[in-house]
């Protein structure tokens, strides 16, 4: 039940922002007030934790990447750039940026700290993987990608683009890996 609860929050917080209650998410979940209690003493800890639970599943699946053995170089890649937030509905969070930065400082400035490190895996990947590469500035790929996620979590400006998150970072992951040079048959291949 605990994921779901997570899953309920983020869900109310994207749908009413810092207008959701207990009872809205004890009505959801189908429990009392008193049973969301027991896991949260206030709508702060509600987000905070749910903010830990989101990146802390993503950081889970990224480790078990790095430490793999059984895909290659380009495959891990893949792998990651597959497991963006999105797919946790982060950007019901981002929706409501505002609220977060004024109302819950802590857990605004914790979610800063996660979306700035969650390309740590790549770059590392990148970093041990040197000759598989060509030579690549890795701070610029870590403002490039974490810019770029930001900006496709935000729903203004994937709405005034009429582009979804999940083009939108099909696309990064294509310029970031592929470049912007038409491949021809042998190059797609590899």
């Amino acid at each position: 039940m605990e994921d779901n609860i997570y899953f309920k929050i983020l869900e109310l917080f994207g749908n009413k922002g810092r207008h959701f209650t207990t009872e809205d998410l004890a009505r959801e979940l189908g429990t009392s007030k008193r049973t969301i209690y027991t896991h949260f003493s206030s709508k702060n800890e509600m987000i905070d934790k749910t903010i830990d639970f989101v990146f802390g599943e993503i950081m889970k699946y990224d480790n078990s990447i790095l430490e793999s053995n059984e895909y290659s170089f380009q495959e891990k890649l893949e792998m990651f750039f597959h497991n963006l937030p999105d797919t946790y509905n982060i950007s019901a969070i981002i929706r409501h940026s505002d609220d977060l930065q004024k109302y819950y400082p802590e857990s605004w400035r914790k979610l800063n700290v996660y979306l700035n490190s969650l390309w740590d895996g790549v770059i590392q990947l990148i970093e041990s993987e040197k000759d598989k590469t060509k030579k690549v500035n890795t701070v610029i790929l870590r403002l490039i990608l974490t810019e770029t996620l930001r900006k496709l979590l935000d729903y203004e400006f994937v709405a005034k683009n009429q582009i979804s998150f999940d083009s939108g970072s099909k696309a990064m992951y294509d310029i970031v890996l592929y470049g912007i040079f038409k491949r021809n048959d042998s190059q797609k291949k590899e």
